[in-house]
């Protein structure tokens, strides 16, 4: 898993979010057979990196976005605007390597206009918001998402699992949380990590 996180401002909290994802996947059942690559600060350069160097099942996006773009950072230390990458742009990001990604999540606000696209030209199953989300709402369905997923689930259930955590908890958001699936593959059926025994 390549875990990126961008919030070239201040304003987001994605080192708890990956703190969080990282403490969920190591009390997860099959732990030992996930490897994390997390990258704070993120710039355009470490999803290029990440890509190809890691080659990741899953990519992990947390920031800011619109229906239209994905906001990295830039390499320096003072807050600043951010860079501003394309979707078009970052989906072919993600499919310049060999071995694209089976999965890509971009916990950001309004990053579910982007899926579609993501899943019909370069990966099975993506996951984005519908709308603007609560930090908070972000970080606990991601964490329980990555949980359910490390606990071999499939990508359906987990991602029904995010949802429900947000619910079970009182939060709002819980419909925010859209999937998308290649037409060949099923969610329901495609668990990505199970032991080979």
């Amino acid at each position: 898993m390549l875990l990126l996180g961008a919030s070239s401002e201040g304003d987001l909290r994605v080192g708890r979010e990956q703190k969080r994802i990282r403490s969920a996947v190591e009390s997860a059942l099959h732990r030992d057979l996930i490897e994390l690559d997390v990258r704070p600060a993120a710039t355009a350069s470490d999803l290029l990196d990440g890509i190809t160097k890691f080659r990741p099942h899953v990519v992990h996006f947390s920031g800011h976005s619109n229906e239209d773009l994905i906001v990295f950072e830039h390499d320096t230390d003072a807050p600043h605007a951010g860079h501003v990458v394309t979707a078009r742009a970052f989906s072919r990001a993600i499919a310049a390597t060999d071995d694209p990604p089976l999965l890509v999540l971009l916990n950001a606000c309004k990053s579910a206009a982007q899926i579609d696209q993501l899943v019909a030209d370069v990966v099975p199953f993506a996951i984005g918001m519908a709308d603007s989300i609560d930090d908070g709402d972000a970080i606990n369905s991601a964490a329980q998402f990555y949980a359910s997923i490390a606990n071999g689930q499939s990508v359906r259930s987990a991602h029904l699992s995010g949802q429900a955590a947000l619910e079970m908890a009182g939060l709002d958001g819980a419909e925010l949380p859209t999937l998308a699936a290649a037409p060949d593959v099923d969610p329901g059926a495609t668990i990505l990590v199970e032991p080979t025994d």
